[in-house]
C-alpha cells in the first residue's frame, strides 16, 4: 500500500507541475505572439498613415487626428511602434500598391521587397479583398486594406523574421519545460519517501497494532470458548452458551481476517503456483451448493475449462469463498446466483451476480471499504464484519489485478474481478 501511495504521490505531483507547466507556456508564448503581431499592426497603420512608405523625416508620436482619411473614429486608434528607429525602414520589408476596378495594378511600391513580383502582388490584393477583411494573414505576410482619398490601398509587411521567431521561442520554452519536468520528476522521485515518511510510519504502527492486538486476542478467545464447552458439559447447552460460542467465532473470524489483511497490506512476494483456476472455482462452489439449496436458491455456473493462472491458491480460493459467502448473506432470497470465468484477452473475468434490495444503479466502489455494510445487513440475522469484501479486493490486487462492483438496474450487484 506504501508503495502504490507513493507512487500515486508522484503522479500526482508531476502531473499537477506539467499542467501548470502547459498553462505558463501557453500563456506566454500567445503573449509572445498577440506583442509581435500587435507590433506589425502598428507598422501598418504607420505606414498607411505616410502613403504606404516610411517618411523621409519619422514622426514617433501620433494621435487619431493624425490618421488619413478613412480611420477617423472607424478603425482601432493607432500609435507608431514604440521601438521605432532610424533603422527600422531599412529593415522592415513590405510593398503596397492599389488596383483599378478589373483588379489590374494602377500604383504600386514593390522597392522594399524582392520576393514579390507585380503579377504576384496584384493575387495577393485580390485575395485579401475577397476575404473581405481589412486586416489579416496571407501566408507570411499581413496585409491592411485601407481607405486613401477614396481609392483602396493595400499595404503587405513580411513577417517572416517574427514568425521564425515566433517558432523558435516556442521550441525553446517547450524544450525547457521538458527539461524543467523531468528534472521535477526526479526530485520528486528522490524525496518521495520523505513525504510520505509521516504516513508510512502511521501506517506501520497501524498494522503492528491490528497484528498484535489479532493475536492477544487468540488466548481470551480460546479461554472463553473452552470455559463455555466446560459449562455446557457440567450444565447441558442453552442458548446462553450457543451465544458465548457464536459470538466467540464470529469474533475470531474476524481477527483472523483483520491479521491476514495487515498481512497482504504489507506487501513481499506471494508463493505463487500455476493454479487450475477453472476447477478450482468449480470445486469452490460446490461447497456452497447445500447453503444455497436450503434458501431455496441455486448457484449457477458459466465456467471456461483449461483456465490457468499463475498465482497463490489459498488466496484464490479465498477470494471465490467471499464472493459466493456475499452473495449467500446478502443477496435476495429465492434468486438465483450467476458465477462465471473467462478470459478476455491476456486478462482472467471472475464474475458474480446476484439479485439485492436497496442498490442504486452505478459503481459501488464503497462495497470495499473495510467494515462497510449496506443498510440492509444492519440487523442481528445478517452475520458478518463488513470486512470480506475489503479482503476480496487486497487479494485480487496482490495478483496485480482489479475488482469491482456495479449495479446496471439497481435490482441486481455484480462484482468483477480481473486477474
Amino acid at each position: 500500500m506504501i508503495s502504490k501511495l507513493r507512487k500515486r504521490v508522484i503522479i500526482y505531483t508531476v502531473v499537477a507541475v506539467a499542467l501548470v507547466l502547459v498553462l505558463l507556456m501557453s500563456i506566454i508564448n500567445i503573449a509572445n505572439y498577440i506583442v509581435r503581431d500587435y507590433r506589425a499592426e502598428e507598422i501598418l497603420y504607420y505606414l498607411a498613415e505616410n502613403g504606404g512608405d516610411f517618411p523621409m523625416h519619422m514622426k514617433h508620436d501620433h494621435t487619431d487626428d493624425d490618421l488619413p482619411s478613412g480611420k477617423e473614429g472607424g478603425d482601432k486608434p493607432f500609435h507608431s511602434p514604440k521601438d521605432m528607429t532610424e533603422e527600422t525602414p531599412f529593415e522592415t520589408r513590405f510593398f503596397s500598391l492599389s488596383l483599378k476596378e478589373d483588379g489590374t495594378i494602377k500604383t504600386i511600391n514593390t522597392g522594399k521587397i524582392a520576393a514579390v513580383s507585380s503579377s504576384e502582388a496584384a493575387e495577393m490584393a485580390n485575395r485579401a479583398l475577397a476575404k473581405g477583411k481589412k486586416i489579416g494573414y496571407d501566408g507570411r505576410y499581413k496585409y491592411l486594406i485601407y481607405d486613401d482619398n477614396g481609392e483602396e490601398m493595400f499595404i503587405f509587411l513580411d513577417c517572416s523574421r517574427d514568425m521564425v521567431a515566433i517558432n523558435s521561442f516556442l521550441e525553446i520554452s517547450l524544450l525547457v519545460s521538458t527539461i524543467g519536468l523531468v528534472a521535477i520528476a526526479i526530485v520528486v522521485v528522490l524525496l518521495s519517501p520523505r513525504m510520505i515518511k509521516p504516513i508510512a510510519e502511521s501506517y506501520a504502527k497501524q498494522k503492528e497494532f491490528i497484528t498484535n492486538a489479532g493475536h492477544e486476542l487468540k488466548t481470551p478467545m480460546t479461554v472463553i470458548k473452552s470455559c463455555t464447552e466446560v459449562i455446557e458439559m457440567q450444565s447441558g447447552e442453552t442458548k446462553w452458551t450457543e451465544g458465548i460460542k457464536e459470538q466467540v467465532k464470529k469474533l475470531s473470524d474476524l481477527t483472523t481476517h483483520m491479521v491476514a489483511l495487515a498481512k497482504m497490506d504489507e506487501g513481499g512476494d506471494l508463493p505463487m503456483e500455476d493454479v487450475n483456476l477453472s476447477m478450482l472455482v468449480k470445486e469452490s462452489l460446490e461447497g456452497f451448493s447445500l447453503e444455497a439449496e436450503l434458501q431455496n436458491r441455486v448457484i449457477e455456473s458459466n465456467i471456461e475449462d483449461g483456465i490457468n493462472v499463475s498465482g497463490n491458491q489459498t488466496l484464490l480460493n479465498e477470494l471465490i469463498s467471499i464472493l459466493a459467502d456475499n452473495a449467500l448473506k446478502y443477496g435476495a432470497k429465492d434468486k438465483p446466483i450467476k458465477f462465471s470465468l473467462s478470459r478476455n484477452g491476456k486478462k482472467i473475468v471472475l464474475s458474480e451476480e446476484n439479485y439485492a434490495e436497496g442498490l442504486s444503479a452505478g459503481k459501488h466502489e464503497e462495497f470495499f471499504d473495510r467494515f462497510y455494510r449496506g443498510d440492509t445487513s444492519h440487523n442481528s440475522e445478517t452475520p458478518g464484519s463488513g470486512i470480506g469484501l475489503s479482503m476480496a479486493r487486497s487479494i485480487v490486487e496482490a495478483h496485480g489485478g482489479n475488482i469491482t462492483a456495479e449495479s446496471p438496474d439497481g435490482k441486481r450487484l455484480i462484482i468483477t474481478a480481473m486477474i
